[in-house]
């Protein structure tokens, strides 16, 4: 049934491919929702790898705590527009999250903030 999705030498009907980029091009130029609330209001708490300075732990272990970031002390006015404009790549909101969020609330660090692990949770409570 979905065999189009998994093998890329299945031969899409003309017809399907029609309604498939019809479908794209529909979804692409939907505006996107603003930030809600919940969000910009929120406690954030991150697990994994994180480094400021000389220390660099594994948060939200038993070892350690997670990083906690109080969204709300944070300026999410840069994030929101390049959200709204569909330009929000990971990196920029990393960056941005970083800078304007976290740096907000918990100060700038000893040497800033890095997230070098490969794997994070972000919990928002």
């Amino acid at each position: 049934m979905f065999k189009w999705l998994s093998d890329p030498e299945y031969n899409v009907r003309r017809s399907h491919r029609d309604l498939i980029r019809t479908a794209y091009e529909n979804v692409a130029i939907v505006p996107a929702d603003p930030i809600s609330d919940t969000v910009t209001n929120g406690q954030f708490e991150i697990s994994g790898i994180v480094k400021t300075g000389n220390d660099e732990r594994e948060r939200g272990t038993r070892r350690a705590a997670p990083l906690r970031v109080d969204g709300s002390r944070g300026d999410w006015s840069d994030i929101e527009t390049l959200w709204l404009a569909g330009d929000l790549r990971d990196d920029d909101f990393e960056d941005r999250f970083i800078d304007d969020i976290i740096v907000s609330d918990i100060g700038e660090g000893t040497d800033g903030w890095e997230f070098s692990g490969s794997s994070y949770s972000v919990e928002l409570r």
